[in-house]
């Protein structure tokens, strides 16, 4: 008798729990190859054939051609007589046009993956990943991981905004903002915020060009900088950090709430969304495996207990007042300046 069950790829049998967990490399490589060769793009006017993809892709034949059936039986393409097309999840996630694409997020996914299989070296000397060791193709830059961010950060954003209370915020700081898909969220849910997007002026490009999509440069500004150093100007009402305090050491968030503080109006907030951890580091279910994503590709990033980020607050007069879980693994931390 086989192990299965709704997490089970489509066409893979597992005989117990190990089995799944180290057979969990397949369909992800799958999928990140797919993505990788730009197949999904391929098929979007309709069927092509293993030759006629391989030609397009310039790449071999068989290896197209096993990787199509793979595909198929994880339920991604479909397969008729006169070649391959794209199943529905590819319409909903995969391309570029989606509506909810991931195109972005996945090749970030795929570097992140060559990170992740130097795990063991990093566990023994205590070393992130270096760039050299990853494939060229693979690193990218601040504007491609922005997009990255933005894929993930869409069903983030609204969910973030549904808990968020901004009743009587008038100016928002977003420090780390990337894309602006929090800022563009939350001006949209409050017609009278004014949002600063600062990050660095890289990122702050693909930041622009969404706002101006969004038709709100009126209400949403970026300020280049680095929030360690520069001004952050202000004073503001509330200072949001989304998915920050994991890239750095205890004593660089320390040195960042304290710059906050300083920026916030009296009676202002500080709302930290990160994967925030129990004290025992082990809930909520997914951060303690997220921690090891900053363990090889930072030098000193964590998840981080509610008990030590409350810990940076208090230090500098920031009071604590609520925890809430926020999308897939995220809480939302706030604070108080009296």
């Amino acid at each position: 008798m086989t192990a299965s069950g709704p997490n089970t790829p489509a066409g893979e049998h597992f005989t117990d729990p190990v089995d799944r967990m180290a057979s969990g490399y397949r369909a992800c490589q799958i999928l990140l190859t797919a993505n990788r060769l730009g197949l999904f793009e391929q098929l979007i006017a309709g069927p092509l054939s293993a030759e006629d993809l391989s030609s397009r892709l310039d790449a071999d034949r068989r290896g197209v051609r096993i990787l199509c059936d793979a595909l198929v039986a994880e339920g991604l393409l479909e397969k008729a007589d006169d070649g391959y097309t794209n199943g529905p999840l590819v319409e909903q996630f995969l391309l570029e046009s989606s509506p909810s694409s991931r195109v972005h997020s996945l090749h970030h996914t795929a570097k992140l993956y060559e990170r992740w299989g130097r795990l063991y070296d990093t566990v023994k000397h205590g070393r992130p990943v270096p760039d050299k060791d990853l494939d060229p193709a693979l690193l990218g830059n601040e504007r491609q991981f922005a997009k990255a961010m933005a894929d993930v950060g869409r069903v983030s954003a609204a969910a973030t905004s549904e808990v968020l209370d901004l009743k009587g915020v008038r100016r928002l700081l977003d420090i780390g903002g990337g894309p602006a898909i929090y800022a563009i969220e939350f001006a949209r849910r409050n017609p009278n915020l004014e949002v600063v997007v600062f990050d660095s002026e890289a990122t702050l490009t693909v930041a622009e060009g969404n706002i101006r999509a969004a038709e709100l440069e009126e209400r949403v500004t970026c300020r280049a900088g680095n929030a360690l150093e520069d001004d952050l100007g202000g004073p503001f009402d509330l200072i949001f950090l989304s998915n920050v305090v994991h890239i750095y050491s205890a004593a660089t968030n320390r040195q960042l709430v304290s710059r906050c503080a300083s920026a916030l109006a009296p009676g202002g907030r500080l709302v930290i969304k990160d994967f925030l951890l129990d004290d025992d580091r082990l809930g909520p279910p997914g951060g303690a495996v997220f921690a090891v994503n900053m363990l090889v590709s930072t030098e000193s990033g964590d998840c981080y207990t509610v008990s030590e980020v409350n810990g940076w607050l208090s230090a500098h007069g920031l009071l604590f007042e609520s925890l809430t879980d926020v999308a897939t693994k995220s809480r939302l931390l706030t604070a108080r300046k009296p």
